[in-house]
C-alpha cells in the first residue's frame, strides 16, 4: 500500500540518511494527506500518520540535542496538553490524534531554529519545494482524470487535498516565487520551468475558490515585495508576466471557475457574511463562556479539540470549530489560549527587531500567512501545510543564531562526518 511505502521509505531516510530527514518528513506529510482518502481510518493507518513520524521526530530531537533550557515554556504546554488528554472526557481517538498532530508541529519550531543556524534552510529546500510545485498539479489533474477525492463541484476536484489541506499550495508557491527572484545558480530554462508550475498552481488556487489560500498568497506576495525594494523590478516584471498569463489562459478554466463559484454563491456576497459559520461560532463560543460554562471548562476547556458538541448544540450539527483561535479557548481553556499566545510571543514575537534584513524578507511573510491561517482555521490539526510553515518561520527567524548552539553529537559512522550538513550546502559555519 501508498501508505505503508510512504512510511517505509521516511523510516529508511531517518536510519541511512538522517540529515535529509527533516526534509522527507515535510514531503511525507503532504504526500500521506494525498492518498489516505484511499484508505478507511483504520488505527494503523492512525498510527502510521502519528506514531511513526512522532517517534522518530522525538528520537531525533534527542540524538541532536536540539531542545534548550530556554524551550521549558513549549514543554509547559505540551504537558497541559496531555494532562487534559488523560483528565478531560470526550472522543479519546480524536482528541489524541490532534493532540499528535498540533506537537508534532510545535516540535518543528526548535528543530527550525536549529536548522537555521547551521544552513540557509530555504534554501536547501529549494529542490523539496520544487517537487511539491510540481507534484500538486500533478496530482489534482490525476484527481480529475481518474474520478477521485471531494470538491463543491462535479466539475472540479482536488482529490484528497480538500479545504484547510490546499493551503500547502500558496507556500510552495511563495517559496517559489522567491527562488526565481534570488537564485542567480539557476538556469533560464529552470526558471521559466519554475514559473510554468507557479501560474498552474495560481490557476487551481483560483479555481478552488478557497478565499484563504488567496489571501495568504496575495499578503505575502505584496510585503515581500516591500520588503525587495531592490529586486522591485524583478518582481513587479514577473507578476505581470504571470497576470498575463492567467488571463491569456483563463477560457482554460472558466468552466470550472463557474461551477465552483455556483456552488459557493455565498462567498460572493457581502451581505451573507453576518450568516458564515466562523463568524457565527465567535458569537455562539462567547455564549457558551458567559451561560453555560462551569468555572472549570472557562479555564481549563471542554473536551480538548473534540469540538463536535459544540457543533451540535449551536448548529444541529455534528460541526468541528473552525477558527483556531475559538477552537484553543473553547478546547484548552484560557489558561491553554495564555499558554499558546505565550509560546507565540517567545518564538515569533520577542527578539523580532534582531532579525537581519535578508531573513525578515522570508520572516514577515510566512508569518502573515500563519497569522491568515489562524482566524478562518485549520491550523490545528493539519499536517498537510503547519509543520513545514512552523520550520520556515522558526529557520528563517533564528538563521543567524550560531552562538546559541553547542556543536552537535558526530555520525555514528567511520567517517565521523565533521559537520551535520557537509556536502549537502554550503554552511554559514564549519562545525
Amino acid at each position: 500500500m501508498i501508505l505503508f511505502a510512504l512510511s517505509f521509505l521516511l523510516i529508511l531516510v531517518f536510519m541511512f540518511y538522517q540529515r535529509y530527514f527533516i526534509f522527507a518528513l515535510m514531503l511525507f506529510f503532504a504526500l500521506f494527506d494525498m492518498f489516505d482518502g484511499f484508505y478507511k481510518d483504520e488505527k494503523v493507518f492512525a498510527a502510521i500518520r502519528y506514531a511513526v513520524p512522532l517517534s522518530l521526530t522525538v528520537v531525533y530531537i534527542f540524538r541532536y540535542n536540539v531542545l534548550r533550557s530556554r524551550d521549558q515554556l513549549l514543554l509547559l504546554l505540551f504537558v497541559y496538553l496531555l494532562i487534559l488528554l488523560i483528565y478531560t472526557p470526550g472522543d479519546l481517538v480524536l482528541s489524541a490524534k490532534i493532540t499528535t498532530s498540533i506537537i508534532l508541529t510545535l516540535l518543528m519550531i526548535p528543530i527550525g531554529r536549529q536548522l537555521g543556524a547551521e544552513i540557509d534552510f530555504a534554501k536547501a529546500f529549494e529542490r523539496f519545494n520544487r517537487f511539491l510545485l510540481i507534484a500538486i498539479p500533478v496530482y489534482v489533474i490525476s484527481a480529475n482524470v481518474f474520478h477521485f477525492g471531494e470538491s463543491y463541484s462535479d466539475d472540479f476536484s482536488t482529490g484528497f487535498l480538500i479545504t484547510s489541506r490546499m493551503y500547502l499550495a500558496p507556500i510552495v508557491i511563495f517559496l517559489a516565487v522567491h527562488y526565481v527572484i534570488t537564485n542567480k545558480e539557476n538556469s533560464l530554462l529552470l526558471k521559466l520551468v519554475d514559473m510554468a508550475f507557479i501560474l498552474i498552481n495560481i490557476c487551481l488556487i483560483i479555481i478552488v475558490t478557497r478565499r484563504t489560500s488567496m489571501g495568504m498568497l496575495a499578503v505575502s506576495l505584496a510585503v515581500y515585495t516591500l520588503f525587495n525594494r531592490q529586486l522591485f523590478f524583478r518582481m513587479a516584471l514577473m507578476l505581470v508576466i504571470l497576470g498575463a498569463a492567467l488571463v491569456f489562459s483563463y477560457p482554460l478554466y472558466e468552466q470550472r471557475l463557474n461551477a465552483q463559484l455556483e456552488q459557493r454563491e455565498r462567498i460572493q456576497n457581502i451581505d451573507t457574511y453576518e450568516e458564515e459559520g466562523r463568524y457565527l461560532e465567535t458569537l455562539f463560543l462567547m455564549d457558551f463562556l458567559e451561560n453555560r460554562a462551569r468555572t472549570t471548562q472557562v479555564l481549563f476547556g471542554d473536551r480538548p479539540f473534540d469540538t463536535l458538541r459544540f457543533g451540535n448544540w449551536y448548529f444541529g450539527y455534528d460541526r468541528a470549530i473552525h477558527s483556531d483561535i475559538n477552537m484553543i479557548l473553547y478546547s484548552t481553556g484560557v489558561v491553554g489560549l495564555l499558554l499558546f499566545a505565550a509560546v507565540f510571543f517567545r518564538y515569533f514575537v520577542a527578539g523580532i527587531g534582531g532579525i537581519p534584513p535578508e531573513d525578515k524578507k522570508l520572516y514577515y511573510p510566512l508569518l502573515l500567512m500563519f497569522l491568515i491561517v489562524l482566524l478562518p482555521g485549520r491550523f490545528i490539526g493539519t499536517l498537510t501545510f503547519a509543520p513545514l510553515l512552523m520550520l520556515l518561520l522558526s529557520s528563517a527567524k533564528y538563521h543567524t543564531a550560531e552562538e546559541e548552539l553547542p556543536e552537535p553529537e558526530p555520525e555514528p559512522t567511520p567517517s565521523n562526518e565533521q559537520a551535520y550538513y557537509n556536502s549537502y550546502l554550503p554552511k554559514r559555519t564549519t562545525i
